[in-house]
């Protein structure tokens, strides 16, 4: 029986196959309230940001491919609504998901970005008049940041948010922890949450405006601690702190997770245990049908509870183990002989 190509095998132990990972919607959908534009200037909008979201590049628009696309939105566009709020003008535009792919993919420059994607937790602790305080989701003296922060990483469609900060997280983590970066009761108290990665961002309050110091740490495997992805300091106003941030986030993440057409079509044999019932092959099948990094997913044998599927790649086999990082339904295990292998964990 076939098994996984060398390099897979190499790779497993770079990537925990067990996350919480979350499901982001509406990735090809966007809606958009404007003063004084056109019907045809809101679809270009909506159609931008739509790319943006899928693509993980803020600056998708300067591409010469997508700026001849965007000039002809409509052929991309499957249906649209307008209203008017409170006297502006609003379309929420949806767009045909295998045409962006197919855009996306017919330019070297971008990838595409599935909709399972990680989930971030930002602890915030500020240093002000001398004091050091942790702000959490309802905090109301910074609402502006936090608030900030959220949208504009919903508009990216990056899974953030805030802890609440009741008497658990203040019990969990204090300003000290955060401030000194002491990362060993942050990773635990983010347990909470759901959290793939997390940040810390400190704020110090200037007589005129603020800085903002923060730190994105990940973990490329299960077997080693978290560490510092990205790092960023910023100065300014409370709302350019969290759009700064959310961007520069959003666009790390996307450069390392979207996944671009490699034009190798690579195949790699993938054997799978736990598969116990006719269910579980649909949604196996379902699964690697639906992810980025797959052009095609066969069932090639079964043998007892064993399946074994031929995949064949649109990216590359790296490309393919980060995105199953991302994806608990599948699970890595090694044996005593230190040989790994797949095992089914989407019926639990």
């Amino acid at each position: 029986m076939k098994r996984l190509f060398p390099l897979l095998l190499s790779l497993l132990t770079l990537f925990p196959l067990a996350s919480q990972a979350a499901d982001v919607e509406n990735l090809y959908s966007a809606a958009i309230t404007a003063d004084n534009q056109s019907n045809q200037q809101l679809q270009k909008m909506a159609f931008s940001e739509v790319l943006v979201k899928v693509s993980g590049n803020a600056l998708i628009a300067d591409d010469t491919i997508i700026q001849k696309a965007l000039a002809n939105t409509r052929q991309y566009l499957v249906k649209q609504s307008e209203s008017r709020t409170d006297g502006k003008h609003v379309l929420e535009a949806s767009f045909n998901e295998q045409k962006v792919n197919r855009l996306l993919r017919s330019s070297n420059q971008f990838g595409v970005w599935g909709k399972n994607r990680p989930q971030q937790v930002i602890w915030l602790v500020v240093d002000e008049n001398f004091q050091r305080s942790l702000k959490g989701e309802g905090d109301v003296s910074y609402s502006e940041f936090i608030q900030t922060v959220k949208q504009q990483s919903a508009m990216r469609a990056v899974p953030l948010l805030f802890p609440v900060m009741d008497l658990d997280d203040q019990l969990a983590v204090s300003s000290t922890d955060l401030w000194g970066q002491f990362t060993t009761p942050v990773e635990k108290a983010s347990e909470r949450y759901s959290a793939d990665n997390y940040i810390i961002a400190k704020i110090i309050k200037n007589t005129d405006d603020y800085q903002l110091q923060w730190s994105l740490y990940g973990r490329n495997s299960k077997n080693k601690p978290y560490e510092i992805w990205l790092n960023g300091t910023t100065q300014g106003t409370l709302v350019t702190l969290g759009s700064e941030l959310a961007n520069n986030v959003a666009n790390f993440l996307g450069e390392k997770y979207s996944v671009k057409a490699s034009g190798n079509n690579e195949t790699v044999f993938l054997n799978i245990d736990h598969v116990v019932s006719v269910s579980d092959y649909a949604k196996l099948i379902e699964m690697f049908s639906a992810m980025t990094a797959v052009a095609q997913a066969e069932l090639v044998s079964v043998t007892g509870s064993s399946a074994q599927l031929k995949l064949t790649l649109l990216g590359n086999q790296q490309d393919l183990l980060t995105e199953l990082s991302l994806d608990s339904r599948l699970n890595s295990v090694q044996n005593a002989f230190g040989d790994t292998s797949f095992e089914w964990a989407g019926s639990n």
